[in-house]
Order: structure tokens, then C-alpha cells, then sequence
């Protein structure tokens, strides 16, 4: 084997350089400023962080990650800022792990410990969300169960939601679990702006921001791509022509189609790449690819080599159904006004705004890029790692595989994304 084979599979220069430190950033979420102090406010396009498959990055259009943009810095007066709940370590969400560490490293006091959110749930990174239910609605809450006390009511409705990625929104038809932002215009640009003002107002108990300030978070969002960059069985995810990374996915369109992004992988014979060991992994991760393409999970995720929803739709994946409740979630029984249906839910996701039945239980279809840097999964964070995740897809929706290597293959493609 040549010298500059080998090469391919190893990650690049800087993270020979910096494994140690990363590891120690990755973890260090629990401190907002750290990253911004120890970048001089500019985290460089394409700097790794390490997660349990390798490592992920973000490459944003500015040329550089602004941590001095408003998104990163606190508008109101508890000390709260967007990203007290997307860290551009973990994917721009935020790991129970992350929550963990913030509140040992600050015995309890950092401002993400605001009593709005503080509960047992938020240790677990979930947050509580709600609202109440459209007068007009074709529904009513018959009955609840809110063992934490969460705020739930004969009119409202309290959930515990994990925080969506802020990253990835060029190619994304809506914001926010339940479309609460965007309400189906597809106006993603004017749906990031209502969710910071929401944010900034409530979340962050803030006096209305200017709207310089909502476009500059706005813009800021928009530019930002985030995925996985390399593995660590795989090496780097653009090697022997695959289109892996953030900076491929930066400059990828908002289509229809399947995921294409290491075709260049398929059938790769061992050792005319890498190593033969890499070389197999990279097969395994191609092949991983056409299962998604080929077993129906391209009906919801649709949006090429991003898995979003390219037509902006909701779906009801059986996530908030009873049998997936996990202890402290509140239980509503919901009654259908007119023919008397009832059904039990832990969080009615797009019914929540909309009033109908039939969108009962619906909610949007995330990015799956990155995927390997912000588990745990679903809306409510019941899939602990990405094997739960096709064990969900398979109890609840059918999904059958022809093998257990396919099964494998799927997952190594997803910890891949």
C-alpha cells in the first residue's frame, strides 16, 4: 500500500493536532463564552469536533462561524441566549451530557436553570413546550396525567421536546416541531425571525428585539450547513469522490431525490482506496445508502442529501403514542368533538396549532445530517442512539430489512450523515 492511501483514512491535520482539546470543548458546553474566547469570536468553517463516530463541523457562508452574532449573545435579562440551547459543539442542539455538565461545572446556576425550564426533564435535554388547545379546535383534553407538574390543564397542553438543530435551514420547508413558526408558508427566512423573537421575548425574558437583530440571527442560521465530516472507521467522508462534509452540503440545492452522497463508495473494492479495512467500511456505508433509498424512508425524508421534507409536510411516526411514554412525560386523552374518537398522546405536535384531528401526533421532518453529534432522537428523545432508531421505525412502521447486514449498513450510513 502507498503512503498516500493510507493518508486518505486518517483525519486531517489540525485534529492530529487538537484530538485532546476537542474532546475537552466538546464536553466544556456547560461555559457559553468558551468557545467564542478561546476563537477570538471566530470559529473557523470545517473545525472538527469529536462525537461518538468521529467527527462533525460546521461551514457557514460568512466564511467563518460568528460566535458574536446575536444568536450567541444573551438579548434579555436572565442570561439565556439561542445558544444556551444550540451548541455549535454538539450539532446546534444540545446532549443530556451537555446539560449534565452545565449544571455540575455551575452548581446549578447557569441561566439555562431558568425556573421555566428547570425541572428533572431538562437534565434529560428536553425542554418544556406548549400551549393551548384552538377554541375552535376539533378536539378537547377529556382528561391528563402531569406527574412533574408541568403546567398541564384542561385547556393546555405541556411537553418536553428536544431543541431542533439550528443548522441546515437552506434546504427546510418550516421551523419548529410543529411548523409553530412558519405555519406551512414555506417562508423559512420570516419563520427564523418569529422563532427569535419568541426566544429573545420569552425564553430569554427580553424587551422586543429591533429587527436588525432578528435579520442578523436570521441570516446568521441560514448560512450555517453542519455534518459529519469524518469517521472514524471510514476516514474522511469526502475521500475517493464521496460528497460527505459540511461544505458539500453548503452548497447543495433544496430538491426532491435520493441521497447520493457516496455512490462514489458503492461496490468499493478493498484497497484501491485506503486500506482494505477502510475500503469495506466505505462500502458498507454506500450500501447503507441505497437501503435508505430503497425501503421508504425517502417517503418522509425527502430533501436530497439533507433527509428533510423537501414539501414542508408533518408525520405522525407513532413517537408520542402511549406505549413510548418515558416517566415524567404527560399523558392527554383526546376526544374527537364530533364522532367521540378518543386517543392518548404525549404530545399532540401539529394538532397543538392547527385545531384538526388529523394532524394529531405529526411533526416535522428534521435534517439527518449530523446525526452522530446530537442524539438522543424523535421529538421527545425517547431513541437513546440511532439502533433505537431503526428498532422504532421497524416495531412501529414495518420497516423490514432483507439482512442483518442491511440493518448494519442503514445505521453506518446514518452515523455518516
Amino acid at each position: 500500500m502507498n503512503r498516500s492511501r493510507s493518508l486518505q483514512s486518517r483525519p486531517p491535520g489540525i485534529l492530529l493536532t487538537t484530538l485532546g482539546v476537542l474532546a475537552t470543548l466538546t464536553g466544556a458546553a456547560a461555559h457559553a463564552d468558551g468557545l467564542a474566547d478561546l476563537f477570538d469570536g471566530q470559529l473557523p468553517n470545517n473545525f472538527p469536533f469529536l462525537n461518538g463516530a468521529g467527527t462533525a463541523a460546521t461551514f457557514s457562508t460568512a466564511g467563518f462561524v460568528d460566535l458574536t452574532n446575536a444568536f450567541h449573545v444573551p438579548q434579555g435579562s436572565n442570561g439565556r441566549s439561542c445558544e444556551s440551547c444550540h451548541l455549535p459543539q454538539v450539532g446546534w442542539s444540545i446532549r443530556p451530557i451537555d446539560v449534565e455538565l452545565k449544571f455540575l461545572l455551575t452548581q446549578g446556576n447557569d441561566p439555562i436553570f431558568n425556573p421555566m425550564d428547570a425541572n428533572s426533564m431538562l437534565r434529560k435535554g428536553l425542554f418544556r413546550r406548549g400551549g393551548t388547545i384552538p377554541a375552535a379546535g376539533e378536539f378537547f383534553i377529556a382528561s391528563f396525567d402531569d406527574p412533574l407538574g408541568a403546567g398541564a390543564s384542561a385547556t393546555t397542553v405541556q411537553a418536553f421536546r428536544r431543541p431542533l438543530a439550528t443548522a441546515n435551514f437552506h434546504i427546510a420547508q418550516n421551523i419548529g416541531w410543529h411548523d409553530q413558526n412558519t405555519n406551512g408558508s414555506g417562508n423559512v427566512f420570516q419563520g427564523l425571525k418569529t422563532q427569535a423573537d419568541g426566544n429573545i421575548k420569552g425564553g430569554q425574558e427580553g424587551s422586543p428585539p429591533s429587527d436588525d437583530t432578528l435579520n442578523s440571527i436570521a441570516n446568521y442560521e441560514l448560512g450555517l450547513a453542519f455534518a459529519q465530516q469524518f469517521s472514524f472507521s471510514a476516514g474522511l467522508l469526502t475521500a475517493c469522490g464521496a460528497k460527505g462534509g459540511p461544505e458539500n452540503l453548503s452548497a447543495q440545492v433544496q430538491v426532491k431525490g435520493p441521497f447520493d452522497l457516496f455512490d462514489a463508495w458503492r461496490d468499493l473494492k478493498p484497497g484501491s482506496c485506503g486500506t482494505r479495512a477502510v475500503d469495506r467500511k466505505r462500502a458498507q456505508i454506500a450500501h447503507g445508502q441505497d437501503v435508505f433509498n430503497s425501503i421508504g424512508c425517502n417517503g418522509c425524508h425527502s430533501a436530497a442529501n439533507n433527509g428533510s421534507n423537501v414539501d414542508g409536510r408533518l408525520f405522525d411516526i407513532h413517537a408520542s403514542q402511549v406505549q413510548h411514554r418515558k416517566p415524567g412525560m404527560p399523558l392527554y386523552t383526546m376526544q374527537n368533538k364530533q364522532t367521540g374518537e378518543t386517543r392518548q398522546t404525549t404530545d399532540p405536535g401539529r394538532a397543538l396549532r392547527s385545531g384538526k384531528w388529523a394532524d394529531m401526533d405529526r411533526f416535522k421532518v428534521p435534517s439527518l445530517r449530523g446525526l452522530s453529534a446530537r442524539a438522543p432522537y424523535f421529538h421527545n428523545g425517547i431513541a437513546a442512539n440511532l439502533d433505537e432508531v431503526v428498532a422504532h421505525y421497524e416495531a412501529e412502521l414495518g420497516f423490514k430489512f432483507d439482512t442483518a447486514a442491511d440493518r448494519a449498513a442503514l445505521i453506518a450510513f446514518l452515523e455518516a450523515l
